[in-house]
């Protein structure tokens, strides 16, 4: 058994090294939505501390175990564990491994001032279009940043996987957190065609992470809303 779970890890690297071939700004993927949900395998896949640390790096994903959300920004890993009432973000420790990763780096990027309260399915579209007009390809992945005044923003972080009854699977469990009216910032993943269901789940696109606009507090997002006059950040090719 170990052999043959060997023998699929390293198949699913070398696809995922092909898969990210040809993705811009860096990207590089650890670890499968999709491999995750299917197989109920939560262990770590790299250490926190092998992330990049320059000022460019940016990214998100899980820690093993499903045990909290990572989010590393301008190269520094900052960790949200599951026991955390508050969603609050502390250091990661030396020890530290997540289970999916993506990470880029960039070295410049284009801001644009959102031109009227959107939703996120508007969002979405104005991000896709947007990208569009700077030359950035929607079938391949790119990162992109907001600043600015959030209406609402629903965002939770996994408190680690609970196997359920008869279920080898298991699932996770979540503290949720429902905010109006917040200033933050949101980092997010278009996956592109490439890395669908492997930086973001399964049918969807886009993955997202939010923090205060100290920093203090992050988490995975599920649904958000982005005020006019806030700033969108994208990556210039």
């Amino acid at each position: 058994m170990k052999r043959i779970r060997l023998l699929l890890s390293i198949t699913f690297t070398l696809w995922a090294a092909l898969a990210l071939g040809s993705e811009p700004f860096g990207i590089r993927a650890f670890g499968d939505f999709k491999r995750m949900t299917g197989t109920g395998d939560t262990a770590g896949v790299i250490k926190l501390r092998e992330l990049p640390a320059a000022l460019d790096a940016f990214g998100m994903g899980a820690l093993a175990g499903l045990r909290g959300e990572v989010l590393l920004w301008e190269g520094k890993p900052l960790v949200t564990r599951g026991h955390s009432e508050k969603g609050s973000v502390e250091p990661a420790s030396p020890a530290d491994e997540a289970v999916m990763f993506v990470v880029a780096q960039v070295e410049a990027w284009d801001q644009i001032v959102v031109p009227n309260d959107m939703t996120q399915a508007q969002f979405e579209t104005f991000v896709l279009r947007t990208a569009a007009s700077k030359g950035l390809d929607a079938e391949h992945a790119f990162p992109f940043v907001v600043k600015g005044d959030l209406p609402r923003v629903q965002w939770h972080v996994v408190m680690g996987a609970a196997p359920k009854h008869g279920d080898p699977k298991g699932h996770a469990s979540i503290r949720a957190f429902d905010q109006a009216g917040v200033t933050g910032i949101l980092l997010g993943f278009h996956s592109g065609a490439a890395l669908e269901g492997v930086i973001s789940h399964p049918g969807e696109r886009f993955h997202v992470h939010y923090a205060s606009r100290d920093l203090s507090v992050s988490g995975h997002v599920d649904e958000y809303r982005v005020a006019k006059g806030a700033l969108l950040r994208l990556p210039r090719k």
